[in-house]
């Protein structure tokens, strides 16, 4: 894949309104590309600056037990340079890493997250969005390959490419997805204890990469999820989390015993409750990986990303800036490429 095209896939993701979390599979990988590292990491920060999830090409289990269950007590500190430390920073957003000081390699952040990992060199991105941090990358190679300052002003000129992917961000139940895979878990009635817990549940939790969710290197968590809590505040409302791949949709159902209704239950409180957990996938990314396939010029990816999300046919006037008279033109190929008709029928065959 060529750098240019890297950029042009870079640009349309970011602009399907998903959010970071859902295509992070897909940045990570082109960022490696781009920059020519051998591994990558994309974070997404809370309100305060914590790491709310992440998603890492190629840590090991292990390591990704000790960043998600035992952050704030192994990895916050003096000489802790990661993701939460680079979150706070007011400075320059990018080459922190490019030399540390000698601390850093002493650090737990270095020992057991980097070198356990298999990689030393480090470079590093700080996505702000309004005066905040929102988003950081990570991009890894062994050691005797470190980054330079042409890699760090690469790196930066993807700043403002993840900030318009933060900003234009629609809500999870905004856009259509597509069921993937589907899980369980059953919590006592007050919520403090999980009863059972299916093995696709178990890796749902797992590949979700968030923070306290409590699975340790597979086994299965005993205490609920924190979004548990959410739910119990809005029970008759789902939970969209944005993951990975996708947004992991969390419904709560209350679960009574049959029978009569129980004195000691507290007039018919449920017994159980059950967790359904779905991952969705947004066809919107399945619509820009089709677009791409096209043999098609940028311009014209971009006109047929418009059909496959839906958009009309004058809006290429409007968005794209395209006259009317080019916009044939333009079509006439594209339909040709897709073996489509019209505008309609080449908006059925890329969001199919």
């Amino acid at each position: 894949m060529t750098l240019r095209r890297c950029w042009h896939e870079l640009d349309l993701l970011c602009r399907i309104g998903v959010g970071l979390a859902p295509i992070a599979c897909d940045l990570t990988a082109l960022l490696r590309r781009m920059v020519g590292a051998e591994a990558a990491a994309l974070f997404w920060l809370d309100e305060f600056g914590l790491p709310e999830g992440f998603h890492h090409e190629d840590s090991p289990d292990s390591v990704k037990d000790l960043f998600l269950n035992e952050f704030e007590r192994l990895f916050v500190g003096e000489r802790e340079i990661n993701v939460f430390a680079l979150a706070q920073r007011q400075d320059q957003r990018v080459g922190h890493l490019l030399a540390p000081e000698a601390g850093y390699f002493k650090s737990n952040t270095y020992n057991l997250l980097v070198r356990a990992s298999g990689h030393h060199h480090s470079l590093d991105l700080r996505v702000d969005v309004n005066g905040r941090a929102r988003a950081v990358v990570l991009l890894f190679r062994a050691t005797n390959r470190p980054f330079s300052d042409d890699d760090a002003a690469v790196l930066l000129r993807v700043a403002p490419y993840l900030q318009r992917a933060i900003e234009i961000s629609l809500p999870p139940d905004a856009w259509q997805g597509l069921g993937a895979q589907e899980g369980h878990l059953l919590l006592d009635g007050a919520a403090q204890r999980i009863v059972l817990m299916n093995d696709p549940a178990l890796e749902l939790l797992r590949n979700a990469g968030q923070r306290g969710m409590g699975w340790h290197q597979g086994a299965p968590p005993e205490t609920p999820p924190p979004f548990v809590q959410r739910l119990l505040a809005q029970p008759d409302r789902p939970l969209h989390l944005p993951v990975p791949g996708g947004v992991l949709v969390a419904q709560m159902h209350s679960m009574h015993a049959p029978g009569p209704v129980n004195a000691d239950l507290g007039g018919g409180a449920p017994q159980n409750l059950l967790v359904a957990l779905s991952l969705k996938r947004p066809m919107r990314i399945d619509v820009v990986r089709r677009v791409l396939s096209l043999q098609l010029s940028p311009l014209q990816r971009e006109i047929a990303l418009l059909a496959g999300l839906g958009h009309a046919r004058a809006d290429c006037v409007s968005q794209i800036g395209v006259s009317p008279e080019a916009l044939k033109k333009h079509l006439r190929v594209i339909f040709t490429a897709t073996g489509t008709s019209d505008w309609d029928d080449l908006a059925r065959a890329l969001s199919r």
